[in-house]
């Protein structure tokens, strides 16, 4: 018997703050470290990490490309395999995605401190001008995530892809799967990353306390202050945005609170990965070697969410924002059915009485 929605509702964003982001974060802080480590040992200046920045990024970004297409063609072939296929099958793809998600991002956040640098006008150009296309597009809700989105490892979920057309080999041809795909990632995916970089660099250097092993552990806390605050008030808002659109409000006025909604929602995310990320740095093993420390992070974020059936929340995708049904807290965990992340599985939820 389902739980009832508010109930319900507290133990998904629990489970989500304390467990699925948490670990998230782990997984993320132990790849990126370790991808940067690895790649940039040599390189003593921003400005002489251009070439394996770029190395990193196309490896990161051609790699997700590819295993998106992969899960176009393994889909059907999948659906009648046996359960240890399956899961095999599973683990194999995401972890795939998720690492070289994270590839990509260290790629992308290497090209952009060798230019346009870390000025504050740099850095709030960036923001502003990434910010202003995605939003232009209809792709900038896709800027959230953890803790606000769950993602479940359930078959139609891992081996359906999340593009900004959102087109599939049966409908649409493979010509225009790829073509969809490439530009999911080389173009609105790599937007996120420009949004992403702007607005932490300006927290990290100019508006908040640094973090990352810098400063006393104390002030990593402003950021998770910020995210939690942020959170709650983006799941109160979600409710009137529901409300708004039950009433038939105008189009560009809904649109225009669904942005907003979606601003402060990545606002959230953003702050959440930067506080834990920040708090694991001095709290997870502290005295443990770095190399080792990173390595044990990197496993346990992995293993901690595949066990749970959460892993696909680790890799990165970018779609177009909905034209109706606004959802910056849709995930169901709890309900019995574990059905979050999906497009498709959205909307058969919100069919569903509560």
């Amino acid at each position: 018997m389902p739980l009832p929605s508010p109930v319900q509702s507290v133990l998904d964003l629990s489970f989500s703050l304390f467990f699925v982001g948490p670990l998230t974060v782990l997984f993320w802080r132990g790849t990126f470290n370790t991808v940067s480590n690895m790649a940039f040992t040599d390189e003593n200046t921003f400005h002489t990490r251009w070439y394996p920045a770029l190395l990193l990024y196309l490896t990161g970004l051609l790699v997700k490309i590819s295993v998106d297409l992969i899960k176009q063609s393994l889909k059907s072939i999948m659906a009648n395999r046996c359960i240890l296929i399956k899961e095999l099958s599973t683990f194999i793809v995401i972890y795939l995605d998720a690492t070289f998600g994270v590839v990509m991002w260290v790629g992308g956040f290497n090209l952009l401190y060798v230019f346009p640098s870390l000025y504050w006008f740099s850095l709030t150009g960036v923001l502003i001008l990434s910010t202003s296309i995605l939003m232009f597009i209809q792709g900038f809700h896709c800027t959230g995530g953890t803790p606000l989105s769950i993602y479940t490892d359930d078959l139609e979920n891992v081996f359906t892809p999340t593009t900004y057309f959102d087109t599939t080999i049966d409908s649409s041809g493979y010509a225009k799967v790829v073509l969809d795909t490439i530009i999911s990632y080389a173009v609105v995916h790599s937007l996120v990353i420009c949004t992403w970089w702007g607005m932490w660099e300006l927290e990290n250097r100019y508006i908040l306390f640094p973090c990352e092993i810098t400063v006393k552990d104390i002030q990593a806390w402003d950021s998770v202050v910020l995210a939690y605050l942020f959170v709650f008030l983006v799941v109160a808002l979600d409710k009137s945005l529901k409300e708004m659109e039950e009433e038939g409000e105008g189009n560009l006025k809904l649109r225009v609170s669904a942005n907003c909604v979606a601003f402060l929602a990545f606002l959230a995310s953003l702050n959440f990965w930067r506080g834990i990320w920040s708090l694991q740095d001095f709290y997870f093993f502290p005295n443990m070697n770095l190399k080792e420390n990173l390595v044990l992070s990197h496993i346990l974020g992995f293993l901690g969410t595949f066990l749970s059936r959460t892993s696909l929340t680790l890799t990165q995708s970018s779609a177009k924002d909905p034209r109706t049904g606004f959802q910056f807290f849709a995930c169901r965990y709890w309900n019995g059915r574990e059905i979050c992340g999906g497009r498709h599985g959205y909307q058969d939820l919100d069919q569903e009485p509560l």
